[in-house]
């Protein structure tokens, strides 16, 4: 049995993290991907303090744009960088302007 543990503990570390899990410290930054008409990741949980980074990776403009008017970031052309610090709780419905249908959920707790 304690042999049988000490083997998987290495495989244990070794193991991809659920997108969940993608949070950083107050005052940290997360790379946030626009590209193929969507975000990746598409959920995501960051505390307050917490700057996204988001880098129009794709062939087309893109916007980061919340559902309740709290940010937008205006057209992103391709190559284009768009940082925002999070520093209100709660839960943000984020979409693109030109494609609605490219949406990401974020939670800031």
């Amino acid at each position: 049995m304690r042999r049988a543990l000490v083997l998987l503990l290495p495989l244990a570390a070794c193991a991809p993290l659920p997108l969940a899990s993608l949070e950083g410290p107050r005052g940290s930054e997360v790379r946030v991907v626009l590209e193929d008409f969507a975000f990746r990741p598409q959920a995501l949980k960051v505390a307050p303090g917490t700057t996204l980074v988001f880098v129009n990776e794709g062939q087309a403009p893109h916007t980061v744009t919340d559902a309740k008017g709290r940010l937008d970031s205006g057209a992103l052309a391709p190559g284009a960088v768009f940082r925002y610090t999070f520093t209100e709780p709660g839960a943000y419905a984020l979409y693109c302007r030109f494609h609605p249908y490219m949406t990401m959920d974020l939670q800031v707790e």
